[in-house]
């Protein structure tokens, strides 16, 4: 019996240490959730947006009305405040946005006439808008991103229907040139990461014809590269990159404004499905910035329609 006891009191000390050490190991992190932050001032759909040092730029658009809008709204994520920035030299929906530096870029999109624009501008930290050589040709419900120095526009509508060609502006001598385009699509979503330029869904006509192609080009490389479908077709869409995370957000088909959210995985190359947008909208803004993804702006129901909802999405970098 004696013998017996040293071992109990190590098993006991064992259970004790044991039961310690799970109490003491870190809570599994919860799931992220979608938050709402400071709503655009002014409703909107069919808005571009990009990053401009750190804070998210919203241009143009349809405003409640149904008419263009040269509106431009910033948001500092930091304050959870917007601000105005000077108007466009025009009013436009459908447009594409990019940023670079201190620089906005805003390119093409429609107007009146609803033939897509040749127009390209810059806003200079001093606050003025100044024009840019014209896109070679119209181009509208595109998107755009700057990968060293070349600032892309893919896809999207021409003059003469879907565009098959990538616009591309070197920022250093102000010169277009043209390049291969991805597989012919408007509305899609198109984004920026690690050197390479993504164009994510989109559709050929209206919104009952819905892609989930996703494409890469990794200049100098003239050569888009197919990549994993995304999971459901969506048109009307954008998307972001939060680390080594692309997500693809909104969009709107027959049934409705597309709520489900997705995350490609740059480096394994694999899609998991994220939570689900609150609002759900398209025509969207969608942007990054330290960590998070927002949503801002964009239809609620399918065709012309606006909202100034504005949510984040935090995700681990």
């Amino acid at each position: 019996m004696r013998s017996e006891q040293p071992r109990r009191r190590r098993s006991l000390l064992t259970a004790i240490l044991a039961a310690a050490a799970g109490l003491s190991a870190p809570a599994a992190s919860a799931p992220p959730v979608w938050q709402r932050a400071a709503p655009l001032p002014d409703p909107r759909g069919e808005v571009a947006a990009a990053v401009l040092e750190g804070e998210i730029a919203v241009v143009g658009g349809f405003d409640r009305n149904g008419s263009d809008s040269a509106r431009v709204d910033v948001y500092s994520p930091a304050r959870d405040a917007w601000r105005r920035l000077p108007d466009l030299p025009a009013a436009v929906d459908h447009a594409m946005a990019a940023a670079a530096g201190r620089r906005l870029y805003v390119l093409g999109g429609y107007g009146r006439s609803r033939i897509p624009r040749r127009s390209a501008w810059t806003l200079a930290p001093g606050g003025r808008w100044r024009g840019l050589p014209p896109l070679p040709v119209g181009r509208a419900a595109g998107g755009a991103a700057i990968v060293k120095g070349q600032l892309y526009v893919v896809g999207g509508v021409g003059p003469r229907g879907l565009a098959r060609q990538t616009l591309v502006l070197d920022l250093r001598r102000s010169r277009w040139s043209r390049i291969p385009g991805p597989w012919p699509r408007e509305h899609l979503a198109v984004t920026a990461a690690a050197g390479k330029v993504y164009a994510v869904a989109g559709r050929t006509a209206g919104f009952d014809t819905n892609t989930t192609i996703f494409e890469s080009l990794a200049p100098p490389s003239r050569r888009w590269r197919a990549l994993p479908p995304v999971p459901s077709g969506r048109g009307g869409t954008g998307a972001a990159v939060v680390g080594t995370t692309l997500v693809s957000v909104g969009g709107e088909a027959p049934q409705g404004t597309i709520r489900t959210v997705f995350g490609f995985d740059l480096r394994s190359r694999a899609w998991r499905r994220l939570p689900d947008l609150p609002t759900p909208r398209h025509g969207l803004g969608v942007a990054a910035v330290a960590g998070r993804v927002y949503a801002a702006a964009g239809g609620t129901t399918p065709g012309l329609a606006t909202s100034g909802t504005n949510e984040f999405l935090a995700l681990p970098r």
